[in-house]
């Protein structure tokens, strides 16, 4: 569906345009900001936050008024309650500064489902946003662990100094792998997409088309798990660009050993689509019918 502003949205987003003009690009991103926050308090609004900023989706809503990637650049902020260093070629990170909030269903999830104990694994961490919020749900009903798989070294390396900026690193509820997950042990290229900037490290995939960011360690779950003992685990976010059935498929064993409550799962491709139920129900979980920005959640 096309989105399209109103007279009144479509006036307070060209103010940034204007501070551009007059101010320079600095001025533009602050306006953009100001505006983009108030846009956002709304789940929808974070949504068209994110149109206006995505170079695919550019094309599609022509009667948009669009954040040109030109006013890209790194910024320091205060977001979600943590400290940030971003970097705006991002769309994540891009998303998070505007908008003020990065997928609020799926933040506000975690708020509600976690319990004290718990173990949760984010695969496909990313920066490590929905990582730490559950590594600071966690401390606050006190303790549990958290284990973020993430291949892409910048990710890991801003996820962990996002943690020390923020009092969360050396945390026992908090361990990072560096490491992708599939359904067999390899090394292998990690692509960008050739409709974003090389920078955007949530579009980056292992079947990219996209030039090749780095060669990463990829692992089997199973094999992970009986290497380190794992011996509970109750939720597990999977968001890894497309290879989420080929992640589970790596895991079958230790998901019908542990038998985590709840499995978030991006779920917003129709190829595979059918697959990757279909392997979910023969592990056991069934969607609940509730999609948390573009993550559908399945139960045991």
């Amino acid at each position: 569906m096309e989105l399209r502003d109103g007279s009144f949205r479509r006036a307070a987003w060209l103010l940034p345009h204007a501070a551009a003009r007059v101010a320079g690009r600095g001025a533009a991103r602050i306006t953009a900001q100001a505006v983009g926050r108030l846009e956002g308090l709304s789940g929808a609004g974070v949504s068209r936050v994110a149109t206006r900023i995505s170079p695919r989706l550019a094309g599609r809503n022509p009667g948009l008024v669009k954040i040109p990637p030109e006013w890209a650049a790194c910024v320091d902020v205060r977001r979600e309650g943590l400290r940030l260093a971003l970097d705006l070629r991002d769309n994540l990170q891009a998303i998070l500064y505007y908008a003020g909030r990065y997928e609020p269903a799926m933040r506000d999830f975690l708020h509600r489902e976690l319990r004290a104990g718990d173990v949760v694994m984010d695969v496909g961490a990313n920066i490590g946003l929905h990582t730490l919020t559950a590594v600071r749900r966690l401390r606050g009903l006190g303790g549990g662990r958290v284990i973020a798989f993430e291949p892409a070294d910048d990710c890991v390396r801003k996820l962990v100094a996002t943690a020390a900026a923020n009092g969360l690193a050396g945390s026992d509820v908090l361990e990072v792998v560096p490491v992708a997950l599939g359904d067999r042990a390899e090394v292998a290229d990690l692509r960008a997409d050739s409709r974003y900037d090389v920078a955007d490290a949530g579009v980056r995939s292992l079947s990219g088309d996209g030039e090749i960011v780095q060669q990463v360690p990829v692992v089997r779950l199973d094999d992970w798990a009986a290497e380190h003992g794992l011996d509970r685990l109750d939720v597990v976010k999977l968001d890894v660009e497309g290879a989420e059935h080929a992640a589970l498929s790596g895991g079958r064993r230790t998901l019908t050993r542990l038998k985590p409550r709840v499995v978030p799962v991006e779920d917003k491709r129709a190829e595979g689509r059918r697959e990757l139920h279909d392997l979910l129900a023969a592990l056991g979980y069934h969607p609940t019918g509730q999609v948390l920005d573009h993550n559908a959640l399945f139960r045991r």
